[in-house]
C-alpha cells in the first residue's frame, strides 16, 4: 500500500499534497486529535492496531477541508479520490500508528508538565488576551465532540511521535562541496543568437500525387480518424424558458422592495483630481498657486511631477476615500479647491471637478429589476415542479416524446456530437446543454437508452436518449483527400525546414554570422538573454530540448530544434560560471533544499525500517466499500 501512495505521488499535485501531509503529521490541529473509533471492522491493521472506517473518514473529510481552503476551490469526495487524497491520508494514518507503536517499545513518551505547557500555549485555547482560557479549551473540545482525557492522551502521542520524527534526521546537513555543485550547476548561465526557420516560408511544394496520398493516409491513420459520434435527443429544461408563464404582483414587488432597499440608494458621487506630496510647504506652494489661476494639470507636472492619470481620482463616493480627505472633498463646491490636508500618504490638494448628488431610486423606477428578479425565481420554482412531473411520467412508462407532448416541450434531435461537443464539420453544436455534466452524461449512457433527470446548472435540467452510437474510426481516403492533401503539403514544408535549419546550423558552425544568413535566407534572427537551466528563456522562443542542449555544447557550437511551426537555430554565444562566494542567499537557498531532501530521505528510510518491525496489512475491500 505505501509502495502504491509512492507511486500515486509523481503527479505535480500529488507531491505538494503528500509535503502538506508530511508537514502536518509533526504539528497536526486540534482536530485531527480528536476522533474516535465507531467500529471493530478495520481498513488498515498495523501490528495489533486496527484503523477504523471512521478513522479513515474523519481523517478524509478534514484533508478535503484543509485542500479546499488551501486550492480555494471546491473538492467533492471523487475528484479527491482522483487527486489520490485517500490514499494519502491512509498513508498519513498508518504512518501515526507505526511511530506510535515505535515509541512504546521504545519508551518514548511525553511528561504531564510537557502536555500541560503545550496546552496552554496552543493559540486555539487562549482568550482575546492571549492567555490561556479555561473556559475556551472546554468550548473547543466540546465543539469537536471530545473529552479532556481522549484528547490529553491523543495529544500526547502526537508529542511522543514528534520526538522521534525530529530525532531521527536531526543535525542532517548536505556537505559544502556538495551545495557549491549544486549551486554552480544551477545558476551557471548561458547566452545564444538565434535563427528560426518558419515552415510556412517554405515554397515550391507540388501538388501530391494519387501514390503518395494514399501511402500518407495509411501511414498517418491518427490524423485522420474520427472520433466517436452519438446521435441523440434532449429535452432540456431551462428556468428561462418559464419567466413568461409567471408573473409579479405590485405587493411583491413593494415587499422585495422594502427587502433590497439599500441597494437602490445610491450615495452622493464625487469627481475629483488630487495632487500629493511630502511636505507642507509645497503643498501651501501649490495650493497658492492653483488659487491664482493656474492650470492644474501644469501644476501638478511642474510642481510635483505628476501626470494628468495619476492625479485623477475618479468619481469617488465618500466612505471611499480617506478619513482626512473625505470631510474636505465632500464640503467643496463643484471647481472648489481644498485646503492642504495630511493624511498618511503625505499633504493633498484636492479639486472637485463634478459632483453627482445621492439619488434613491423609487419602488416605480426598481419596478422591472425587481420583477425580472421575481418572475426568475419564480420560474425556478416552477422548474423544479416541472422536471418531478417529467420524471413521474417517465416513471409511469412514458416515452420522452410522450413526456414531451404531454407538457408541451421540444425535444432537440441532434444528429452527431463527439465528446467535445463538436459535429462532424468540427463545429460546436448549437444550444446544449450549459454546465460540464451534459456531454459527459452524453458518453455514459448506453446506446438506445435515457439518462436520469440530471441539473445541468442552478437554473436547467437536462435528459438525454443516446439513440446511436458511430464509433471512432479511420475515415476514408475519399471523405477526407483535401485534408490529407494539405496534411502531406505541411510534413514536406516541415521537411524542408529542417534540411534549411540543418543547413544554416553547419554555416554557423563553419564561422557563418546568424544576422548575415538571415538577410540571405528570409529566417528570423534574435538573441537570448542570460539564462538558466530551469528557467530558460521563453521571450526567446527558446524549448526546453533546446535549453539542455545548449547546455551540452560549447561556446560557439549551434544546436538545432523543433519549435512550434518550424526549427529553430541556436549558437551559443557566451557561458557565465556561477561563484557560489557572491551569493550567499542562494546558496542558503541550495543548502536548506539539500538539506531537507537529506532529511526526508533518513526519515523515508527509518520509516520503511518501522514498515519491517510491524507487519501492515491493508483491508482493501473494505475501503472500496466505504469509499
Amino acid at each position: 500500500m505505501l509502495e502504491a501512495i509512492r507511486k500515486r505521488s509523481a503527479s505535480i499535485a500529488i507531491k505538494i499534497l503528500f509535503a502538506l501531509l508530511i508537514l502536518s503529521f509533526v504539528s497536526w490541529g486540534i482536530g485531527d486529535l480528536i476522533r474516535g473509533r465507531a467500529t471493530a471492522q478495520y481498513v488498515a491493521e498495523i501490528g495489533d492496531v486496527e484503523i477504523t472506517p471512521q478513522d479513515l473518514s474523519n481523517a478524509y473529510l478534514r484533508e478535503i477541508t484543509r485542500m479546499e481552503a488551501l486550492f480555494r476551490t471546491r473538492i467533492d469526495r471523487e475528484q479527491a479520490r482522483a487527486m489520490g487524497l485517500l490514499e494519502a491520508t491512509l498513508g498519513r494514518l498508518v504512518s501515526e500508528t507505526l511511530f506510535d507503536l515505535d515509541a512504546k517499545s521504545l519508551g518514548v513518551t511525553a511528561s504531564d508538565s510537557a502536555v500541560r505547557t503545550n496546552i496552554r500555549n496552543d493559540k486555539s485555547f487562549m482568550d482575546q488576551t492571549g492567555k490561556f482560557s479555561r473556559l475556551q479549551f472546554e468550548q473547543v473540545l466540546l465543539a469537536n465532540g471530545a473529552s479532556e482525557p481522549a484528547f490529553v492522551a491523543r495529544l500526547r502521542g502526537r508529542m511522543a511521535r514528534n520526538q522521534i520524527a525530529s530525532s531521527i534526521a536531526s543535525g542532517a546537513a548536505a556537505p559544502k562541496p556538495l551545495i557549491d555543485a549544486i549551486y554552480r550547476h544551477r545558476q551557471e548561465k548561458r547566452s545564444a543568437e538565434t535563427l528560426f526557420v518558419a515552415d510556412e516560408t517554405m515554397t515550391g511544394i507540388a501538388e501530391p500525387g494519387s501514390d503518395e496520398l494514399t501511402k500518407f493516409h495509411a501511414d498517418n491513420p491518427d490524423q485522420f480518424t474520427a472520433p466517436e459520434y452519438r446521435e441523440v435527443t434532449v429535452l432540456n429544461l431551462r428556468a428561462k424558458d418559464l419567466e413568461d408563464e409567471v408573473s409579479a404582483t405590485e405587493e411583491e414587488i413593494a415587499d422585495l422592495y422594502e427587502q433590497r432597499q439599500d441597494e437602490f440608494d445610491r450615495p452622493e458621487m464625487r469627481k475629483l483630481r488630487q495632487i500629493i506630496v511630502p511636505e507642507e510647504d509645497k503643498a501651501k506652494e501649490i495650493h497658492k498657486l492653483l488659487s491664482e489661476g493656474g492650470d492644474f494639470a501644469t501644476v501638478a507636472q511642474e510642481q510635483a511631477g505628476l501626470d494628468e492619470k495619476t492625479t485623477d481620482v475618479g468619481e469617488v463616493t465618500k466612505t471611499m476615500l480617506l478619513a482626512e480627505l473625505a470631510e474636505q472633498a465632500f464640503s467643496l463646491a463643484k471647481d472648489g479647491l481644498s485646503q492642504p490636508v495630511q493624511s498618511p500618504l503625505g499633504w493633498h490638494v484636492l479639486r472637485v471637478d463634478g459632483i453627482t448628488p445621492a439619488h434613491k431610486q423609487t419602488v416605480k423606477q426598481a419596478t422591472d429589476v425587481l420583477s425580472a428578479d421575481i418572475r426568475r425565481e419564480k420560474a425556478i420554482d416552477a422548474l423544479f415542479d416541472l422536471a418531478n412531473r417529467i420524471d413521474d411520467s417517465l416513471g409511469g412508462g412514458a416515452t420522452l416524446e410522450d413526456a414531451a407532448r404531454e407538457h408541451n416541450l421540444k425535444l432537440q434531435r441532434i444528429a452527431a456530437v463527439d465528446g467535445r461537443g463538436l459535429d462532424k464539420a468540427e463545429k460546436p453544436v448549437a444550444k446544449l446543454p450549459t454546465g460540464g455534466k451534459f456531454l459527459k452524461t452524453v458518453f455514459e449512457t448506453p446506446e438506445t437508452e435515457s439518462s436520469l433527470m440530471t441539473e445541468a446548472d442552478s437554473d436547467s435540467y437536462f435528459i438525454v436518449r443516446v439513440d446511436a452510437v458511430t464509433p471512432s474510426a479511420v475515415q476514408p481516403l475519399d471523405e477526407v483527400r483535401g485534408k490529407v492533401a494539405a496534411a502531406w503539403k505541411a510534413d514536406q514544408r516541415a521537411a524542408k525546414a529542417k534540411k534549411a535549419a540543418e543547413a544554416a546550423a553547419e554555416r554557423i558552425r563553419s564561422g557563418a554570422n546568424v544576422a548575415d544568413l538571415a538577410t540571405e535566407t528570409g529566417a528570423i534572427a534574435g538573441t537570448t538573454k542570460p539564462f538558466t537551466r530551469t528557467k530558460g528563456d521563453p521571450e526567446a522562443g527558446l524549448t526546453r530540448q533546446i535549453v539542455q542542449d545548449l547546455f551540452k555544447a560549447k561556446s560557439g557550437e549551434a544546436v538545432l530544434g523543433r519549435r512550434g511551426q518550424g526549427y529553430m537555430v541556436a549558437k551559443l554565444t557566451k557561458i557565465e560560471k556561477a561563484n557560489p562566494g557572491t551569493d550567499s542567499d542562494g546558496v542558503k537557498a541550495v543548502e536548506a533544499n539539500l538539506s531537507g531532501a537529506i532529511r526526508n530521505d533518513i526519515q523515508a528510510q527509518y520509516m520503511a525500517s518501522l514498515q519491517n518491525r510491524f507487519a501492515v496489512n491493508i483491508n482493501q475491500k473494505a475501503i472500496d466499500q466505504l469509499f
